[in-house]
């Protein structure tokens, strides 16, 4: 069918000559946007006024533009004041999703691309783990995650959306002969590109790096000698045959937050999502079976595992907490100060953090990551120098009273990226957008496209 649409060629033809500076680098940067178009445009006539573009069968709706203008602005790029270059702007965006919508359409034609549900997973998995090698630990991407208002395991099935998407569009493209490797770019059009768009690319936050040790109030022994009792009684209850059910007793007893839930964790996978001693036991008992009570940092779990999918599993627990009472709270505030300053007078934070059985992480983070963990530790390292010793301090996305402590390693200032900094992603990105352009100009010959974008130029 021929295109049709309501803006000039220069918005939405593949082949614009306009490069938008902010978009592309916060795609090369960042990774591209991800297009979450409804798949029946019959439905959408109640929120026409939200739809960007209808592509072949799917429609692009003005939330993702904005969405994607939003994630832009939180790496550094600044909102024009003129709505005529926001408009440009918003163009560019999404004439990105129409081109991604078009070649997802033509290769979901194809049933010889097949993309293996193993393959997907050990891509997301390596994914994963490089998220987490960012953020410095799985907590601390949890906690970037929680800030979004978004869990572990939708950021997985996200995640894997989008890889499954990338390996579709790869093999799409190689079957029609075409990969990248065959595009050549000479060092001068990377530098041209680089130098025409360098004022708009953001600024490179400065970043702290330091030494960090968390302390939470323990229980005694007595509490925890109660907290497994009270374990033990309930698994006996479900020995017995009892009427309630795994879940109603979670509801009933457990002190987590998944009780309302009635215990449910939904289907996991052995990532490192929960600690260790819980993975170990939720890994090796079999379908139907409930745990022994299981020690964690937590308290003490009953696992039941519901269901086993591949690699997944199906989980359901009940948490014991032992009582931490306000003794514990103050003796945890005690032990704080006291190791804060011992490392003033120049001790070594692991021989500390051995002392204290508690585990150090050397991050490095800007100013707002470590926000995001705690605003005041955020403050106070916003001044601190090498060597300075910050705490001790709530972390207000952590579990309660837990104090931390850090010894900062490095101040390293912000500002512009240099060519270095991005010469190959921005190389990569070149070469993508050309082989994508070399054949969304033919599917747009072939596909309907309307754009609807009010007031683009």
């Amino acid at each position: 069918m021929t295109n049709r649409s309501k803006t000039s060629a220069t918005a939405c033809t593949p082949g614009s000559p306009r490069w938008s500076a902010p978009l592309l680098i916060a795609m090369l940067l960042w990774g591209g946007a991800e297009s979450a178009s409804a798949q029946n445009p019959a439905g959408f006539t109640d929120v026409v006024e939200q739809v960007a573009a209808v592509v072949g069968d799917s429609v692009i709706l003005m939330t993702e533009i904005d969405s994607q203008l939003l994630r832009m602005e939180a790496q550094g790029w600044t909102r024009p004041e003129s709505i005529s270059e926001l408009m440009r702007f918003k163009a560019d965006v999404l004439n990105q999703l129409i081109n991604q919508q078009l070649v997802i359409q033509d290769a979901g034609k194809d049933s010889t691309l097949v993309i293996g549900e193993q393959e997907l997973e050990e891509r997301l998995e390596q994914e994963i783990d490089g998220q987490i090698r960012q953020f410095g630990t799985l907590s601390r991407l949890q906690d970037a995650l929680a800030a979004q208002s978004m869990t572990m395991s939708v950021f997985r099935d996200q995640r894997r959306s989008a890889i499954r998407r990338e390996l579709l569009q790869q093999r799409y493209m190689a079957k029609k002969g075409r990969t990248a490797t065959d595009i050549f770019l000479n060092e001068e059009e990377l530098h041209a590109f680089f130098d025409e768009n360098q004022e708009e690319m953001p600024q490179l936050p400065p970043t702290v790096s330091f030494m960090n040790l968390q302390l939470a109030p323990k229980p005694t022994e007595e509490a925890k000698a109660t907290a497994l009792a009270k374990a033990d009684s309930v698994l006996k209850i479900m020995r017995a045959g009892d009427q309630d059910d795994f879940g109603e007793l979670a509801k009933k007893y457990s002190d987590g937050p998944s009780a309302a839930a009635e215990g449910e964790l939904g289907w996991v996978r052995r990532d490192g999502t929960f600690v260790e001693e819980f993975e170990e036991v939720a890994f090796r008992i079999s379908p139907g079976m409930v745990s022994l009570p299981t020690e964690t940092d937590f308290g003490y779990h009953l696992i039941m595992v519901e269901r086993v999918r591949g690699g997944e599993r199906r989980l359901r627990h009940i948490l014991f907490q032992p009582e931490v009472t306000q003794a514990d709270i103050d003796r945890n505030q005690k032990l704080a100060t006291d190791l804060r300053d011992r490392l003033r007078a120049g001790e070594d934070i692991a021989d500390l953090a051995e002392l204290a059985e508690e585990p150090v992480d050397t991050l490095d983070l800007t100013i707002a990551e470590v926000n995001q963990i705690s605003p005041a530790f955020a403050s106070a390292l916003q001044s601190a120098q090498a060597g300075d010793v910050v705490g001790p301090m709530s972390f207000s996305s952590q579990s309660a009273n837990t104090l931390g402590l850090a010894k900062v390693i490095e101040i390293k200032g912000g500002g512009v990226l240099k060519f270095e900094d991005v010469r190959d992603q921005i190389e990569a990105r070149l070469k993508s957008d050309r082989l994508t352009e070399s054949v969304v100009k033919d599917l747009r010959d072939r596909i309907f496209v309307e754009v609807r974008l009010a007031g683009a130029p």
